[in-house]
């Protein structure tokens, strides 16, 4: 592995491909960044904005940030950045931000709330509070802006009572009765290190933020942990006729995100001191996932599978599909952006912490299926909804916009760990 042409690479792509394609895509006038775009990434469907993009966004413009600040990426202009930065979180804390501090989900582009036409209200998704939070935070951290702290701080606390009460939505993708579900104290996970690393940086405690992330991430290596080596997706807490194994819920496992959270984990576990004691069940956990996910005909990780492989079986909860199993049934064989964008760099992370040739064998096995499928030769970003074979797929699959978050932050992620050593 040559760690040079893989910083080179990965610099390159951030400041000649990526960032160029999002610039075109900055909305001056009311700030953040207008991202409804088709799958190819040539034609604007809407102007209306996502609180979900505008805080992931503002978090990949504070990180950018820091790396031209450190003079690794030279190309990128510190002024256009700082004010970019500006406009996204006054549109955020103007418009998205509201009553007791949570988050509207979905806005005009002048920051008009939108709510949400089935269940009436604007805070529709926790989720997007949870990128808001990582935005803002990351925003305060490199600018050092600690009189806007307590606006953070607010929206830390209501994200957390909100989730241990229970009072919040996932909308589209409702919990159904009785399970938990890894997506809660996964973003748990990653949002709660990046609050702890915006007030380590303010020189203020963040002991007891720092636990409480650390308790959630020990949540999902024993609590959601399978006997066969996987992470599950859902858990049925309460008591019910028949096993587990009978429902497709239960027994549905989503590759790209037990993959992504393995590197949310990582990082937390360094952070206490802890890595020695899981990196082996981690590496385990990776290794047993991607080959479980893998599509041995075409290539690349499926969207979802069955426990046992393959596409996924199983009993519905009901006579009538809930949403989340209508997705399963819908996309379980699609090839997206965002979980290969993730094994990119969780891969390369556990080669240089584990020292493991497997490690490197399947980032070079991902490398090549991902940049021979995704990259899109017109501008230089990625065509990033694809069929199971590989080819362009214009769908929504998750939210209707064409994402600037999960390929630029993998980059990132990788230009630090080989730039900031």
């Amino acid at each position: 592995m040559n760690r040079e042409e893989i910083l080179c690479f990965y610099k390159k792509q951030l400041e000649d491909n990526f960032f160029p394609y999002w610039a075109v895509h900055e909305d001056r006038q009311w700030g953040g960044i207008l991202n409804c775009l088709n799958n190819t990434g040539d034609q604007v469907m809407s102007t209306n904005k996502f609180t979900w993009s505008q805080g992931r966004w503002l978090w990949i413009l504070g990180k950018l940030y820091e790396l031209k600040r450190a003079g690794v990426l030279t190309q990128l202009d510190q002024t256009h950045l700082e004010g970019w930065m500006e406009h996204t979180w006054n549109f955020i804390t103007s418009h998205s931000l509201y009553d007791d501090s949570r988050c509207c989900f979905l806005l005009e582009r002048d920051g008009t709330k939108i709510a949400d036409s089935a269940t009436g209200r604007y805070d529709t998704s926790i989720y997007a509070d949870c990128f808001a939070l990582i935005g803002m935070a990351q925003y305060i951290k490199v600018m050092k802006q600690q009189e806007r702290f307590t606006v953070v701080q607010d929206l830390y606390k209501s994200i957390v009572k909100r989730i241990e009460t229970g009072d919040y939505l996932t909308e589209p993708y409702p919990v159904p009765c009785g399970y938990t579900v890894h997506g809660i104290p996964m973003i748990l996970v990653n949002t709660v290190w990046e609050y702890c690393q915006m007030k380590r940086e303010l020189g203020l405690p963040f002991e007891s933020e720092f636990c409480y992330a650390l308790e959630k991430a020990h949540f999902i290596l024993n609590e959601m942990y399978d006997p066969s080596g996987l992470i599950r997706e859902h858990k049925f807490l309460g008591k019910r006729d028949g096993s587990r194994d009978e429902f497709m819920i239960d027994r549905h496992i989503n590759p790209g995100h037990t993959l992504e959270d393995l590197w949310f984990i990582a990082e937390i576990l360094e952070a206490a001191g802890e890595m020695d004691l899981y990196l082996e069940k981690i590496c385990q956990i990776a290794e047993n996932t991607f080959e479980l996910g893998w599509d041995q005909e075409y290539g690349g990780l499926l969207r979802f599978v069955d426990l046992d492989g393959g596409k996924p079986k199983g009993k519905l909860l009901s006579d009538v599909p809930e949403p989340y199993e209508a997705l399963i049934m819908d996309t379980w064989d699609m090839k997206l952006w965002w979980p290969h964008s993730e094994i990119l760099y969780l891969f390369l992370l556990l080669y240089e912490k584990s020292g493991k040739e497997k490690m490197d064998e399947l980032y070079k096995k991902s490398a090549e299926y991902v940049f021979r499928t995704f990259p899109s030769e017109k501008n230089g970003e990625w065509v990033q909804i694809r069929s199971r074979n590989g080819l362009p797929e214009e769908k929504v699959v998750a939210l209707p916009v064409k994402d600037p978050f999960h390929i630029m932050r993998n980059y990132i992620k990788i230009v630090e760990l080989y730039s900031l050593r």
